[in-house]
């Protein structure tokens, strides 16, 4: 937990909740499902025919991805019709850009330190290349 009372994201990153997550995510077919279903929610039947795949083999994924929280179904007639959460596809996004922030950090340290290295050797060795000595 950080001072704000929230889990840090890297403690998030690590968690089981986000190996299911991304273990849903690692696999192609369910990715172009989770694309499908942002373009715009629907059953399995339909999910399979426009993606070629098996109506069995969209159920599995689609169960792999309910069960991940990316996606979500909700009745409508005599249908499941699927969609994508949002909120934690944008949870998900947040949670890797603060990695990334993370990381933006650490190279802009190494950068200024470079830089100061190189100030320090360049005032150590005189005035640069070429100088006379």
């Amino acid at each position: 937990m950080n001072s704000r009372g929230e889990q840090d994201p890297h403690d998030r990153l690590l968690s089981e909740e986000a190996d299911g997550v991304f273990g849903a995510l690692a696999d192609p077919t369910r990715r172009r499902v989770l694309v499908r279903l942002a373009d715009r929610p629907d059953d399995a039947g339909a999910v399979a025919r426009d993606l070629g795949v098996s109506r069995q083999a969209v159920a599995k994924h689609l169960r792999i991805l309910t069960d991940s929280g990316l996606v979500h179904a909700r009745p409508h007639h005599r249908r499941q019709v699927h969609a994508v959460r949002p909120d934690r596809i944008r949870e998900i996004s947040d949670l890797l850009g603060a990695v990334s922030r993370g990381w933006d950090r650490r190279l802009e340290q190494v950068r200024e330190r470079a830089e100061r290295d190189k100030a320090a050797e360049s005032v150590e060795g005189g005035s640069g290349p070429g100088a006379s000595r």
